[in-house]
């Protein structure tokens, strides 16, 4: 009988690191499942363990050997980002990953699978670039744009890495821009506003995949395949203008080609969009994946194409907008049920008078109870 793997997850506080660790606490062939970041994770994690720790600790070593740590999966990097600057992002990315690495490494390491999100974005988007890139094409590392550098110099870290350490097998995945609705990053936020601004004179080929496909892809890679970089995107590209006419999107070339960066800048300062310096590239010039390899290698193949993904995110933004807010705190129903338990209270003798009664429920009115989280159960030994 095989035995039983036993997985580490980074980045659990965001959607990307959650969902895997989601889908791989339902297979069979899982022991266990650890999460860890340094943020407390906004999603259910099911039957895994959640440890709050951060990727440039050295004790990430010692977790690995004393969990017994088979498979690594560093959902953890950071592309593009709206609430990290580039110097806080090479910490992470850069010094985390190589920290991480570290704590894989050495003698007695049980880790054997070591998974790496990256991105297309290490390919650079410039108009020389040729359609359905390879993952053999020349990486952009002078690229003008620290998140590419990073991404870049992880990935060389991790080539370095398998290099010396012939027994553990790296997988870097390079995703195409990703589309969650749930928590859309600074691409799938541009495409979804009111009136999309695009440069003008440009129409690039844009090649989107969906959050479900990524999560697949993910897990898929934990468990086959052999080590090496692999281009995980939807199969084809769309021009951007028809992307959005196919949405019922409103679109206006309102960005001039040149002063790109300040018509950007001024975008943000007015909260209309964020518009990072590699995604104003890849609005100019696009970019498109060869995911043949993934799909010889890996066996994935994208469940949805770039349009149908980008459809069924804006119908779910769509739906998002009337729903309330899941994490705003709500205090009404906690009212309600303590109105009603003091109303039973009273029936029953138990209780204060009508009027002491109504002097309660006014003051609870006013002046509401906080609701007290639940505590998180400890980790597994």
């Amino acid at each position: 009988m095989a035995k039983k793997r036993r997985i580490l997850v980074t980045g659990v506080a965001r959607w990307w690191g959650a969902l895997v660790v989601q889908r791989l606490v339902e297979d069979p062939d899982v022991a266990e499942v650890i999460g860890i970041d340094i943020r407390e994770p906004r999603y259910d994690l099911g039957r895994a363990d959640y440890l709050k720790l951060d990727i440039r600790h050295s004790l990430i070593g010692k977790l690995v050997r004393a969990v017994g740590i088979d498979t690594v999966v560093h959902t953890l990097t950071r592309i593009d980002s709206f609430d990290m600057d580039p110097a806080r992002a090479h910490e992470m990315n850069v010094i985390g990953t190589l920290n991480l690495l570290a704590g894989c490494a050495g003698e007695g390491s049980p880790v054997r699978r070591f998974i790496l999100k990256s991105s297309g974005h290490v390919y650079g988007s410039r108009f020389d670039l040729p359609t359905g890139l390879r993952e053999d094409h020349r990486l952009d590392s002078n690229s003008r744009h620290q998140f590419v550098r990073d991404i870049v110099e992880v990935e060389s870290y991790a080539s370095d890495f398998a290099v010396r350490n012939p027994n553990i097998t790296i997988l870097a995945l390079r995703f195409s821009n990703s589309l969650n609705p749930q928590e859309p990053q600074p691409l799938a936020r541009y495409l979804d506003l009111e009136v999309v601004p695009t440069v003008i004179g440009y129409d690039p080929p844009i090649q989107l995949i969906h959050r479900d496909d990524c999560i697949a892809a993910t897990v898929l890679a934990t468990k086959r395949g052999p080590g090496g970089a692999y281009n995980i995107a939807a199969p084809g590209a769309e021009p951007l203008s028809s992307l959005l006419d196919s949405a019922g999107k409103l679109h206006a070339p309102l960005l001039p080609p040149f002063g790109l960066g300040l018509a950007a800048l001024a975008f943000r300062q007015s909260g209309i969009a964020f518009l990072s310096p590699q995604l104003l590239d890849l609005l100019r010039w696009g970019r498109t994946l060869s995911t043949a390899k993934a799909a010889r290698e890996l066996g994935f193949r994208a469940a949805r194409d770039t349009r149908s993904a980008f459809e069924d995110f804006i119908q779910q933004r769509r739906v998002l907008r009337y729903e309330p807010d899941r994490h705003a705190y709500q205090y009404e129903k906690e009212l309600e049920d303590f109105i009603h338990s003091r109303q039973l209270a009273s029936a029953n003798g138990e209780g204060e008078t009508n009027g002491a009664l109504a002097e309660v429920s006014d003051q609870a009115a006013s002046k509401p109870r906080r609701r007290h989280p639940r505590p998180r159960p400890a980790p597994r030994r």
